[in-house]
């Protein structure tokens, strides 16, 4: 008995390419086939098909979600293609599986498995179901070497999961993506996670200070980003370009925010997010400064205090209640090395990042996951 086949994969896989070769190796042999097509997928034209290498040809057949297809059409043909078969309805599956059955002619089905929500599409959901033989056709990120998995649907250069499930579109609006550019692209909208709740985090530390570079404790004295400091923020911005942020955040205090331009964010200052006031001792040497009070400051025990400056506690509650004021989203905080540290001890964890990185947090079930170095 002839097979019913399912060859699927994300956009630029060159699936249709594949199916125009494969009908005309038929051909070539003497071999009759019976092209099929959905006739809402009218971006060539009605009934043309036609891969981004510029192959084209006429489809035989055009079907919509009732159409009946006539046994007739197909007699002595060896082999029936469809393209985009993601589209037909479960009604035209069942079709391709009786002509199989029926007229023992295979059937080769060429689309996409998952919409850019990451769900089955109907047609591709029951092919999954019924196929005797189910192919990948596979094809890399189209932001990494990753395979990709997916399909992306873009929105002014983002990521988007919202709207119909069927709105036709080439490379401008829809992209093949492994999960991790999937991720890093929908943000808020992400259905691989549980985004009625999610607040993500980017947490990064300013770049270096020519104050840091000198050994002197900054808090909220304005320092200045050193050389190094300015090639560490640029060296952000390709790293964060391409990560969809519901809203970039910084502290208030210079050096954050000249990290952000220079890592080509525009962010909003908040003044909850500057750096530990170290009240008497901002802005002197550190070793000037008592050796007691500096082995509690490397250590980040819970009973450091400054003379007349801020301790943990008061630092973690301005910091605190701000991030929990924030509704779901993927947030990038450009901040401070005691204020990341001041989060990462709510996570359970004693982490202190160097200038130029950063910390993802996952705030709503606290905890880490990952870094960008």
């Amino acid at each position: 008995m002839a097979k019913l086949y399912f060859r699927y994969g994300a956009m630029g896989s060159a699936k249709t390419m594949n199916l125009l070769a494969v009908a005309h190796n038929y051909e070539q042999q003497g071999k009759r086939v019976v092209l099929i097509k959905p006739a809402l997928d009218d971006r060539f034209g009605a009934d043309l098909i036609r891969s981004r290498a510029g192959l084209v040809r006429r489809a035989d057949i055009c079907v919509n979600a009732d159409t009946s297809l006539n046994y007739e059409d197909f007699r002595g043909a060896d082999c029936v293609i469809v393209d985009e078969c993601q589209f037909l309805s479960e009604y035209l599956v069942h079709q391709l599986r009786n002509i199989t059955v029926d007229l023992d002619i295979p059937v080769i089905c060429y689309g996409l498995r998952t919409n850019f929500k990451t769900r089955l599409f109907e047609g591709s959901k029951r092919l999954m179901e019924l196929a005797d033989s189910i192919e990948e056709v596979k094809t890399t990120c189209a932001f990494c070497n990753r395979k990709a998995v997916y399909n992306i649907k873009l929105r002014s250069g983002s990521g988007c999961a919202t709207g119909e499930e069927i709105e036709l579109g080439a490379e401008e609006l829809y992209q093949p993506t492994c999960c991790r550019c999937f991720e890093a692209r929908i943000g808020a909208q992400n259905p691989l996670r549980d985004v009625d709740h999610l607040v993500e985090l980017w947490l990064v530390r300013h770049g270096e200070t020519n104050e840091n570079a000198s050994g002197i404790l900054s808090g909220h004295i304005e320092a200045e980003l050193s050389p190094r400091g300015i090639e560490q923020a640029r060296a952000l911005k390709p790293k964060l370009s391409n990560i969809y942020f519901d809203h970039v955040y910084a502290s208030s205090l210079k050096r954050a925010l000249d990290t952000a331009h220079y890592a080509g964010q525009d962010p909003e200052p908040v003044d909850a997010l500057r750096e530990f006031c170290f009240g008497d001792y901002d802005g002197r040497p550190i070793r000037e400064l008592p050796k007691d009070w500096v082995d509690a400051l490397y250590t980040f025990t819970t009973d450091f205090e400054t003379p007349n400056g801020e301790n943990i506690a008061m630092v973690n509650a301005r910091v605190t209640s701000f991030l929990n004021k924030l509704a779901p989203g993927r947030y990038l905080i450009f901040a401070h090395g005691g204020v990341i540290r001041t989060i990462a001890k709510n996570l359970g964890a004693d982490r202190f990042i160097q200038n130029g990185t950063a910390l993802i947090v996952d705030w709503t079930h606290r905890y880490i996951m990952g870094t960008v170095e």
